[in-house]
């Protein structure tokens, strides 16, 4: 038996390797764009908020200051959400409301395991219709099995001011 299983756990890796080859490759690209400014930024969330239905959830992949926050701010406005969108790094979750809809804005830099993510009621989070989930830092939780994931990369470009934003679906 001993050796059986270390025969098995010799090709796990391999494997979890072509899942995630797979998992790279079936993500659509749906649009590359350059920005020069935040409020270029703030203006394509608003308009690509409203092309995404609520009980969606938002990955943001990029470094820190590479405009993750910024585009948050822009998409709550474009719903017409009034609140004031601040960074969650330290609340780990920020909530923004209005009416009924919801945004749950999340910065799982901190959060070190899967279970402490699922302690904070994250999956009530992912699994609420009336709301869409935002998540900075979204590399604990990449294997879920989410249905309606965006995933949006932000990159600083040579130029400071200047931002690459690549969007998939």
């Amino acid at each position: 038996l001993h050796g059986r299983l270390v025969r098995e756990s010799r090709t796990l890796p391999v494997f979890i390797f072509f899942i995630y080859l797979y998992i790279i490759f079936m993500q659509k690209l749906i649009t590359t764009l350059i920005f020069n400014c935040p409020e270029d930024t703030i203006q394509f969330a608003k308009d690509l908020s409203t092309t995404i239905p609520y009980g969606s959830v938002i990955f943001m992949v990029g470094d820190l200051g590479s405009g993750k926050t910024t585009f948050t701010k822009g998409f709550a406005a474009g719903l017409g959400f009034s609140n004031n969108v601040q960074s969650p790094t330290y609340p780990i979750l920020n909530e923004y409301s209005d009416s009924n809809k919801f945004i749950y804005h999340f910065d799982l830099y901190r959060l070190k395991s899967v279970s402490e993510f699922l302690e904070i009621g994250g999956i009530e989070y992912l699994s609420d219709n009336n709301g869409i989930c935002i998540i900075e830092w979204p590399e604990l939780i990449e294997s879920f099995d989410i249905d309606q994931k965006i995933k949006i990369f932000f990159r600083e470009n040579n130029d400071k001011n200047s931002r690459t934003i690549e969007v998939y679906r």
